[in-house]
C-alpha cells in the first residue's frame, strides 16, 4: 500500500526506508528475494485458511453484511516464461495456478496469464480465487459461492448477484438444488428472444404494462430530473428444468428498459447500417478488378466486410456476371424486418432471479443489478493502484502466494475506505482536501486516503553517544479528520508510548 512497489531484492531497502523494520522489529538486511520467495511459496500453502480467518475477524470486528454479494472475474498477466524444459505449462493444482495464454482483458496479448474471481460485500472483497489462465467463468460462480458458504459467515439467505456468465443452465440448476438465492443478468438465448416477443406483444395489447423505477445513479444524481436516464421494468414468470431430475425450480424474468441504453442500441445499429453500405459500396466498385475476379473470393470478402462491421444481418446482397467475361456486378438491400427485430430489443436487458417478490420488487432487482458496478470497482483498485505486478516470480505457487498478500492489502484497504465513510454518514460531515478544487465529499477512496498520509514521515534522532529517540509530528487539518474518522488513539498518545533508547 505504499504506492511506490519495488522488485523482491529491493525489499529489504524498502522495509528500511518505511520504518518496517522497527514496526516488526527486524533485521531488514534478512529480507533478501531467497527467503521472501519461499515465504511465498508457504502463504500459498495455506492461503485458504490464513483468508478465512482474516475474514472472520473483518465480519466479526467491522459488521460488514454479507446479505447481498457480487462476483466478477478478470485476468491478471505476468511476464517471463512459466514452462517446463518439455514447454509445458507449469502451475496446476489446488488455487495454483497454470499459467497459460490467453485473453486478457487490459489488452495485453500473447501473454501467460491466469483468471482472478472474486466475490464482494459492496467494495469490500470477502473471497477471492487464482483460476488456471484462459478460464471460462461458467464454473466460477458455483464454486466461489459454494467455497464461501463452507466457511459459515454467509448467511443462507445470501443473495450472489454476477453478470451473464452467472446465467448459465448448469450454475442456475445448482444453485436452485441448493436453495441459494441468485441474481444475474441472462444471455439472449433464441428462447429468451421468443419470451421477449410474446412480452412485447402483451405490452402493446395492454395485457402487461411496465412499472417505473426511479433508480438514479451516482453519476447522475447531480442532474435534472428531465435529464435523466428512465428506467421502467417488467416481470414475467420462467421455469428452470433440472435435465437430471425433471424438477422445475420457478425464477423471475424481469425485462428492463433503459432510456439511454435505447439511444445507444439506435446509434450503434444506424454507424452499423452506415458502415455496412460503405463497405458494399467499396466491394461493388472493386469486382472485376484485381483479385475481385472469382465469386468465391467476392462473397468471402463481403462477408468479412458486413461481419467486421456487425451489419451482416441487415443486408442481402446478389453477385451476377460469368467468370468467361469477368463482368461481375454487385447488387445489394437493406432488410427492413431484420432491422425492424433488432430495433425490438433497444434498451432492453433481462434478468433472472430466485429472490421472492414479497422481499425484492421488480424494481428493486433491476436497482440491485445496478450495484455490480461494485464488483468491477474492486477489480479496477487489484489492477490499480493495489496491483499484482505483471513481474517474474518463477513459479506459480509464489504467483499464488502474492495475490493472497494483494488480497489482503485491498482488504485492508476497502475497510478502511467503509469505516471512514461509515464515520462521516453518522457524523454528517464531509472531507475537504481530497478532491480537486477543495470539492468536500462523503465518499472518499481509500486510494485518497492513504495518499493523504504519503508526506507523514516518523523523524528519528540518533544521539553521538549511542541511543536514539524517534519523534511524531502533529497531524495536519486532514490528517486529523480522516484518523479521527478511523477512531485510533490521538498522536499525543501514541508518541508518548513510543520507546526511547539510551
Amino acid at each position: 500500500l505504499s504506492f511506490t512497489p519495488e522488485p523482491l531484492m529491493h525489499m529489504g531497502a524498502w522495509a528500511a526506508e518505511h520504518g518496517l523494520d522497527r514496526v516488526f522489529d527486524l533485521d531488514a538486511a534478512s529480507l533478501d528475494d531467497d527467503r521472501l520467495g519461499a515465504g511465498l511459496e508457504g502463504l500459498a500453502e495455506h492461503q485458504v485458511d490464513i483468508w478465512g480467518a482474516v475474514l472472520k475477524r473483518a465480519v466479526q470486528q467491522c459488521g460488514l453484511d454479507l446479505s447481498e454479494l457480487h462476483a466478477d472475474t478478470t485476468s491478471v498477466y505476468f511476464e517471463g516464461a512459466y514452462a517446463d524444459a518439455t514447454g509445458q505449462p507449469l502451475g496446476g493444482g489446488e488455487r495454483i495456478p497454470l499459467m497459460v495464454e490467453g485473453y486478457n482483458k487490459d489488452g495485453q496479448r500473447h501473454k501467460v496469464q491466469f483468471v482472478l474471481s472474486l466475490v464482494v460485500a459492496g467494495r469490500t472483497p470477502v473471497w477471492y480465487r487464482p483460476w488456471d489462465g484462459n478460464q471460462t467463468d461458467d464454473a466460477v460462480y458455483l464454486a466461489d459461492m459454494t467455497a464461501l458458504r463452507q466457511t459459515l459467515l454467509a448467511p443462507e439467505n445470501a443473495v450472489l448477484i454476477g453478470d451473464r456468465k452467472l446465467s448459465n443452465q448448469a450454475t442456475l440448476v445448482a444453485f436452485s438444488r441448493q436453495n441459494q438465492r441468485f441474481l444475474g443478468a441472462h444471455p439472449w438465448t433464441d428462447t429468451a428472444k421468443a419470451v421477449w416477443r410474446e412480452t412485447q406483444a402483451q405490452l402493446a395489447a395492454g395485457q402487461l404494462s411496465w412499472q417505473p423505477s426511479d433508480y438514479v445513479s451516482q453519476n447522475e444524481a447531480r442532474k435534472p430530473a428531465a435529464e435523466r436516464t428512465r428506467y421502467q421494468v417488467c416481470e414475467v414468470g420462467h421455469d428452470i428444468v433440472d435435465s437430471e431430475t425433471a424438477v422445475s425450480y420457478p425464477v423471475r424474468w424481469i425485462f428492463s428498459h433503459s432510456s439511454a441504453k435505447a439511444a445507444l442500441d439506435l446509434r450503434q445499429r444506424e454507424k452499423a447500417l452506415a458502415a455496412g453500405e460503405e463497405a458494399l459500396r467499396r466491394i461493388a466498385g472493386l469486382v472485376g478488378k484485381y483479385d475481385y475476379t472469382r465469386p468465391a473470393v467476392i462473397e468471402q470478402r463481403l462477408e468479412q466486410a458486413l461481419r467486421k462491421v456487425q451489419a451482416r444481418a441487415y443486408f442481402s446482397y446478389t453477385l451476377t456476371g460469368s467468370d468467361e467475361t469477368g463482368d461481375w456486378r454487385l447488387r445489394w438491400r437493406r432488410l427492413p424486418k431484420a432491422i425492424q427485430a433488432e430495433a425490438a430489443f433497444d434498451g432492453v436487458a433481462l434478468l433472472c432471479t430466485n429472490v421472492p417478490a414479497a422481499d425484492w420488487s421488480a424494481a428493486t432487482v433491476m436497482s440491485k443489478y445496478k450495484q455490480q458496478v461494485l464488483a468491477e470497482q474492486a477489480i479496477d483498485f487489484i489492477k490499480s493502484p493495489v496491483q499484482i505486478r505483471p513481474m517474474w516470480l518463477h513459479q506459480p505457487k509464489r504467483l499464488a502466494g502474492l495475490t493472497l498478500v494483494v488480497m489482503l492489502a485491498v482488504l485492508l484497504a476497502a475497510l478502511l475506505e467503509l469505516q471512514v465513510r461509515r464515520w462521516l454518514a453518522k457524523q454528517g460531515q464531509s472531507l475537504t482536501g481530497l478532491r480537486p478544487g477543495k470539492r468536500r465529499t462523503t465518499l472518499p477512496t481509500a486510494e485518497a486516503l492513504l495518499k493523504a498520509f504519503a508526506d507523514y514521515t516518523l523523524v528519528i534522532v540518533r544521539r553521538a553517544r549511542g541511543g536514539e529517540a524517534v519523534h511524531l509530528p502533529p497531524l495536519r487539518p486532514l490528517q486529523q479528520e480522516i484518523w479521527k474518522a478511523l477512531q485510533l488513539p490521538p498522536i499525543a498518545e501514541l508518541a508518548a508510548s513510543t520507546p526511547v533508547n539510551g
